[in-house]
C-alpha cells in the first residue's frame, strides 16, 4: 500500500480522539449553559405572575386569573403546566399540544437537564407551575448537529487532499517505470514529462539527463556499425538500383497509353512496348534488332522519307519532331492514322545514345473530326444539306446562273397538316414522314439539282440549268405526285400531300435571300389556295401578301387592344313562339371605319394562329353574357363559330376545359358549337374525337352551312352532330327557285332520319317562316326576326317581341308531305316580327 496509505489509520485514531474530547466538552459546556437559562427563565416567570395574579386576585376576577393564567403558556414554551388554588376556588392551565422535540430520544437520556416544579405564594394564593426543558434540549442538540457537520466536513477535506498526494505520487512513480521500460526496450529517445509537484519535477529532470548521456553514447555506437555496413554493401546496393530502374522503365512502357520503341544510335530497335506491338503487329522479340523504319512502316513515300531524315536529325543531336496525320501500314497491311513524336535518348552527360518514338492511334478522332464536320452542314434527322450548306451552295448557283444566263428555280416545300399528324400519331411517326419525304427529295435531286431541308417539314430544291418555266413546272409535276405517295409506318400507310413555292431568278439582281423569301411568299398562297399544289411567286402578287400581313397584324392588335365586339342573333321557335337562344356573332369596333363585319377580317388570319386567339375570346365573352342572362330566363342557349384551325388543335378540349372553369355558373349544356362541314373532311376521325369529348362535357354541335360544302351521307353518319344548320342561301330563294325548296326539304328530311335537330337561316319574310313550319323545320334565325345586336340591347329586344298573332294561322297549317306541286307565290311579304 505503501507509506503514505499506511498513515490513514493512525490518523483516524488522533482525529477519533481530539473529536471525542471536543465534543465532550461542547456538550458540558452547552448543557450548562442551557441549565442556567433554563432556571433563570423559569424563576423570572414566576416573578412575572405574582405580579400579575395580585391584583386580580383582590377583587377577585375568574375571568382575568384565566387570562393571566392561559398567557403564561404562551409566553413561556417550556411551562406546560399552571394550577392556581386561592380561597374562592381553584384554576388550572395546560398546554394542549407540547411542540415536537427536533433532537433524537437518546439525546434527552445524555443530557442533565431535568423538569422544573416551581411553587410561588400570592398572599393566602399559592401558585405552582412545571416546566419541561424541550427548548433548552432543542438548543443544545441544534449546536453540536452544526459543530459534527463543520467537523465532518474538515474530516473530508482532509482525506481527500491525502488522496490526491497519495494518487499523484503512484502517477509519478507509474510514469517514471513506464518511461524507465520504454528506454530499457531500445526507445533512447523517451523522455519524462517535467511537470507536477516539485519533486515530481527535480525527478523528471534527473531522468531526463540521465537518458540523454546514455543516448548519445548509443547513437555513437550506432554510426560506427552503420559506416561499417555500408562499405561492406556500397557494391551490392549499387548493382539493385541499376536493376530497379531497368524493371520501372520496363513497366513504365509497357502501361502507358502510347506506343513506344527505342532505338541504339545506329537505328536498331531496342525495345518495342504493347500497344507499339498492337498497331505495328511486330512482337518486341521479332522487332529487336531491326531497322526502325522496317517495323514503323509509313504508306507514303514522302512520309516514310521524312522519317528517315527526321531520325538522322536526332542522332546528330536535334531537338524533338512532331508530325501528324501519318498513315501506318501494319505488318497485315492493314492502314491506321497515327501521329508521331521523336526525340534523342541522353545520357548524365547529355550525350545521344539512341532515340525514343512514341505515336498513337488518330483514327478515331479523325473520324469524329469529319464527322463533326459532316454535321455542321447536314440534318441529323434525315441526311440532307442543313441551312448553312444550302446558303453557301445558293450563292454559289446564283452567281453561276448570272455569268452563264440560264434560269434558276427555287422551290420551298412544306408538308400539308403535317403538325396534326405529328401530333395525334406521335413524333416517331413524324420523324419517319420526314425521312421518307427526304428520300424522295433526295432520289428526285439526283447529281444535277440540289435539295437541303430548313428545319420542321420545310424542304428546299434547287433547279439549276432550266430552259423555261415549262420545264420547271414539268419537274415540279413529277416531284409533286412523288411527295403524294402513301408514307410507310411500322406497316401502316399514312396519306400526305406537300406544297410548294417557286421563284425563278432570271439574271435579274437579287440575292439568294430574297429568292428565298419570294418562294416562301409562293408557298403561303399555294396554302391559301387550298394546299396539294405549287404556286410561283408573283412580283404583282407581292404587295397584296405584305398588305395580308400588315391587316393579319392590324388583326392581332384590334384583340390586344379590346376593339372585338361580340354581337346576337337570336333564335325562335316559331311554333312555340319563344326565344330559345343567341348567336354570338364577332365585330371590330374599328376606330375610324366604324363597326366591320367578321368578312371582312377573320379570313386573313383564319390560317393563323391569331383565329385561335379570338375564338378562345369569343367563347369567353359569350359565357360571360350567358351567365348574366341565366337570371332572365335560364333556358338560353348559347352558340359560338369555331375555326378549323381552333376546332382541330391537339389541346382544344383542355383548354375548353379551362374556360368552363372560368364560368362555373353556366352548365356546359347551355353552349352550343358551330362548326363547317368542310372543317371536317382534312381528318375526320380526328374531328369526330373531338366531337365526343366536348359531347362528354355536355356541350352540343350544330353543322353550320350544311348543304354548301361537300356534304355526303357518310359525313353525316360519322360525325356526332346535333343539330343542322340549312344555310340562308336556300332559304332566302326558296319561295322562288324549286331547287333551293327541294334542298331544303331534302335537309329537313335528312336530319330527321337521323334524329338530328334543323334550323334555317335567313328568314325574312311571315311566308319564309310559314312554309318551313310546313316543311317540319321550327327554329328559325333571320333578319325578318331580328338583326344582330349588341348585348345592351337584346333584353329590351325580347321584352318587347311578340309572335302570338303573327304565327297563329301559320301554325295551323297542315305539314307539306309532297313537293310535286310548284311554291306559292304571289303573296305579299310581310315582316315576321310585331312590335308589341
Amino acid at each position: 500500500m505503501g507509506t503514505y496509505s499506511r498513515l490513514f489509520f493512525p490518523i483516524f485514531l488522533i482525529i477519533a480522539v481530539v473529536v471525542g474530547l471536543r465534543y465532550t466538552l461542547l456538550f458540558q459546556s452547552e448543557t450548562a449553559y442551557a441549565n442556567a437559562r433554563y432556571q433563570k427563565d423559569a424563576g423570572e416567570l414566576g416573578v412575572y405572575l405574582h405580579k400579575a395574579l395580585l391584583p386580580a386576585l383582590t377583587t377577585p376576577d375568574r375571568a382575568a386569573l384565566d387570562n393571566i393564567l392561559a398567557g403564561a403558556l404562551l409566553l413561556e414554551a417550556d411551562l406546560v403546566a399552571a394550577r392556581l388554588d386561592y380561597a374562592g376556588g381553584h384554576l388550572e392551565a395546560l398546554r394542549s399540544a407540547a411542540p415536537p422535540p427536533d433532537y433524537p430520544d437518546w439525546f434527552r437520556n445524555l443530557d442533565g437537564l431535568q423538569p422544573i416544579n416551581r411553587t410561588v405564594y400570592i398572599g393566602n394564593a399559592s401558585l405552582v407551575l412545571a416546566f419541561e426543558p424541550t427548548l433548552p434540549l432543542s438548543q443544545v442538540w441544534r449546536t453540536l448537529h452544526q459543530q459534527a457537520t463543520i467537523s465532518l466536513v474538515n474530516i473530508s477535506i482532509i482525506y481527500a487532499l491525502l488522496g490526491i498526494i497519495i494518487f499523484a505520487n503512484q502517477r509519478m512513480l507509474q510514469r517514471v517505470t513506464e518511461t524507465t521500460t520504454r528506454f530499457q526496450n531500445g526507445d533512447h529517445g523517451v523522455r519524462l514529462l517535467v511537470r507536477g509537484t516539485p519533486e515530481a519535477r527535480m525527478l523528471a529532470v534527473t531522468f531526463n539527463n540521465m537518458a540523454q548521456r546514455v543516448q548519445a553514447l548509443v547513437h555513437k555506437l550506432q554510426q560506427s556499425q552503420h559506416k561499417l555496413s555500408e562499405q561492406l554493401a556500397q557494391t551490392l546496393e549499387a548493382q539493385a538500383l541499376l536493376q530497379v530502374e531497368k524493371e520501372r522503365i520496363e513497366v513504365t512502357l509497357a502501361s502507358i497509353g502510347d506506343a513506344v520503341i527505342t532505338t541504339d544510335l545506329n537505328g536498331k530497335i531496342a525495345t518495342v512496348n504493347d500497344v507499339a506491338e498492337q498497331l505495328t503487329g511486330w512482337s518486341e522479340a521479332c522487332a529487336r534488332g531491326m531497322e526502325l523504319h522496317q517495323v514503323f512502316v509509313l504508306a507514303n513515300n514522302f512520309g516514310q522519307h521524312s522519317l528517315l531524315k527526321a531520325m538522322a536529325q536526332i542522332y546528330a543531336g536535334g531537338d524533338v519532331i512532331k508530325v501528324g496525320n501519318q498513315s501506318l501500314r501494319n505488318r497485315l497491311g492493314e492502314i491506321v492514322t497515327v501521329e508521331y513524336t521523336a526525340n534523342a535518348i541522353r545520357s548524365g552527360r547529355n550525350a545521344v545514345q539512341g532515340s525514343v518514338l512514341v505515336f498513337r492511334d488518330v483514327t478515331e478522332r479523325r473520324q469524329l473530326m469529319q464527322q463533326i464536320s459532316w454535321q455542321s452542314n447536314h440534318d441529323i434527322l434525315t441526311g440532307l444539306p442543313n441551312r448553312a450548306a444550302l446558303a453557301s451552295r445558293f450563292e454559289q448557283e446564283v452567281a453561276r446562273a448570272r455569268e452563264e444566263g440560264y434560269l434558276l428555280a427555287v422551290c420551298l416545300f412544306d408538308l400539308d397538316h403535317f403538325q396534326h399528324v405529328n401530333q395525334t400519331m406521335g413524333q416517331h411517326v413524324g420523324d419517319e414522314i420526314l425521312k421518307q419525304a427526304a428520300s424522295r427529295l433526295h432520289d428526285f435531286a439526283g447529281q444535277r439539282h440540289y435539295a437541303a431541308r430548313l428545319g420542321g417539314d420545310e424542304f428546299v430544291l434547287l433547279l439549276p440549268e432550266m430552259n423555261g418555266r415549262a420545264a420547271v413546272e414539268q419537274a415540279l409535276d413529277r416531284l409533286m405526285t412523288a411527295l403524294s405517295r402513301d408514307y410507310v409506318c411500322a406497316g401502316k400507310a399514312v396519306g400526305m400531300s406537300a406544297s410548294a413555292g417557286v421563284a425563278v431568278y432570271t439574271g435579274n439582281e437579287i440575292s439568294a435571300d430574297s429568292l428565298l423569301r419570294h418562294a416562301d411568299q409562293a408557298l403561303y398562297q399555294a396554302k391559301i389556295m387550298g394546299r396539294h399544289r405549287y404556286h410561283f411567286f408573283d412580283a404583282d402578287l407581292d404587295e397584296q401578301v405584305r398588305t395580308h400581313h400588315n391587316r393579319r397584324t392590324e388583326v392581332r392588335a384590334a384583340l390586344r387592344a379590346g376593339e372585338l365586339r361580340l354581337y346576337y342573333q337570336p333564335k325562335l321557335d316559331m311554333r312555340k313562339g319563344r326565344i330559345v337562344g343567341m348567336e354570338a356573332l364577332l365585330r371590330w369596333a374599328h376606330p375610324l371605319r366604324g363597326v366591320v363585319g367578321p368578312m371582312d377580317f377573320l379570313p386573313i388570319v383564319e390560317h393563323s394562329d391569331v383565329i385561335v386567339d379570338i375564338g378562345e375570346w369569343v367563347l369567353r365573352e359569350a359565357l360571360r353574357q350567358l351567365q348574366f342572362w341565366r337570371a332572365f330566363d335560364a333556358r338560353w342557349v348559347i352558340s359560338v363559330n369555331i375555326a378549323a384551325r381552333h376546332f382541330q388543335r391537339a389541346d382544344f378540349v383542355a383548354r375548353l376545359k379551362g374556360i368552363l372553369a372560368e364560368f362555373p355558373d353556366v352548365p356546359p349544356h347551355m353552349l352550343e358549337l358551330e362548326i363547317l362541314e368542310s372543317s371536317a373532311l382534312s381528318d375526320i376521325a380526328h374531328v369526330r374525337s373531338i366531337m365526343l369529348d366536348c359531347q362528354a362535357l355536355g356541350i352540343s354541335f350544330a353543322l353550320d352551312d350544311f348543304g354548301t360544302g361537300y356534304s355526303s351521307m357518310s359525313y353525316l353518319k360519322r360525325l356526332p352532330a346535333d343539330m343542322l344548320k340549312i344555310d340562308q342561301s336556300f332559304v332566302r330563294n326558296m319561295l322562288v327557285d324549286r331547287d333551293d325548296l327541294h334542298l331544303v326539304s331534302a335537309v329537313i328530311g335528312l336530319a330527321k332520319s337521323f334524329g338530328l335537330g334543323v334550323i334555317a337561316e335567313g328568314v325574312e319574310t311571315i311566308e319564309h317562316g310559314a312554309m318551313l313550319m310546313r316543311l317540319g323545320c321550327d327554329l328559325v334565325q333571320g333578319y325578318g326576326i331580328a338583326r344582330p345586336m349588341p348585348a345592351d340591347d337584346v333584353l329590351p329586344w325580347v321584352a318587347s317581341f311578340n309572335t302570338a298573332g303573327v304565327w297563329q294561322a301559320a301554325a295551323q297549317l297542315p305539314p307539306i308531305l309532297s313537293l310535286h306541286g310548284e311554291p306559292a307565290g304571289g303573296t305579299a311579304q310581310m315582316p315576321l316580327f310585331i312590335q308589341s
